[in-house]
């Protein structure tokens, strides 16, 4: 009998589409996958249900997905501001008392709560709520808007715009890691080997990728260059594990996430 293939879950924004590139190219692997993409949390929810053998998901998942590691090479990192996720508000920050979170994402809701919290004394009730910006405003003080929605209105909001990334790397001159490839113990072995020849498939093909990309997400060509070339980076240093861990070791010690003793996946 056939074995099902892998079921690989990629998140469906434009930040990660370097990262897929090859398997929605359907690079050969010696085993049979099929790739489907969602928002970020249902990203990890498919990981946690033993749905997808592998996926990439936010930061933050990582504590309660104890059967799943990261891979140490690859990810969705900044080392300044990203751009993509944006906490913006219409009062002063230490003044914040509720606020709406893009239910997209986890690691932005714990970013955030943990910089409110440390750097500017608040600790806000948060609100599950998704853009507009204007709709989520009309019901906290602050937002959080992630992806695409806040590739579409940074600079042109009107109101108080913080970068979590710019914010993360002023704070602890770590870059900020914002997702990884989870795999669970069962993944077979070459799957590391794919997810890798998927990002250099990416940059063998790039000139003829982005104005793709940038169209299929509404945005300018040049502006989704710059974005994935100098806002991201895609593979993982020792930097960016450091400040993965980094960021990991203080939300568990503020009560942001709980602990995760375990991040990376074996050798």
């Amino acid at each position: 009998m056939t074995s099902p293939p892998l079921h690989l879950v990629g998140i469906r924004f434009l930040n990660a589409r370097p990262l897929l590139a090859g398997l929605e190219a359907g690079l050969p692997a010696p085993f049979s996958y099929r790739l489907t993409t969602a928002e970020p949390a249902e990203c990890a929810e498919q990981l946690r249900s033993v749905r997808a053998a592998a996926g990439l998901v936010p930061v933050a998942a990582l504590p309660s997905l104890p059967d799943v590691r990261a891979l140490p090479g690859l990810g969705i990192a900044a080392r300044q501001e990203v751009g993509s996720v944006l906490l913006v508000s219409r009062v002063p920050l230490e003044e914040i008392r509720t606020l709406a979170a893009h239910t997209a994402s986890r690691t932005s809701v714990a970013l955030a709560l943990l910089l409110l919290a440390e750097r500017w004394g608040v600790r806000p009730r948060v609100v599950p709520f998704r853009p507009p910006v204007e709709a989520m405003l009309a019901e906290a003080e602050a937002a959080i808007v992630i992806g695409d929605p806040a590739l579409h209105i940074r600079g042109r909001s009107g109101h108080r715009e913080v970068d979590l990334a710019a914010a993360w790397v002023e704070w602890t001159g770590l870059p900020f890691v914002f997702a990884v490839w989870g795999v669970r113990s069962t993944a077979p072995a070459g799957l590391e080997a794919l997810l890798e020849a998927s990002l250099a498939y990416a940059r063998e093909h790039w000139q003829d990728l982005v104005p793709r990309w940038a169209e299929a997400h509404g945005v300018g060509r040049e502006e989704a260059r710059r974005y994935l070339e100098e806002n991201l980076t895609y593979q993982l240093g020792e930097r960016e594990r450091e400040g993965l861990e980094e960021f990991l070791g203080r939300a568990a010690a503020a009560g942001v996430l709980p602990p995760c003793p375990e991040v990376w996946a074996r050798a």
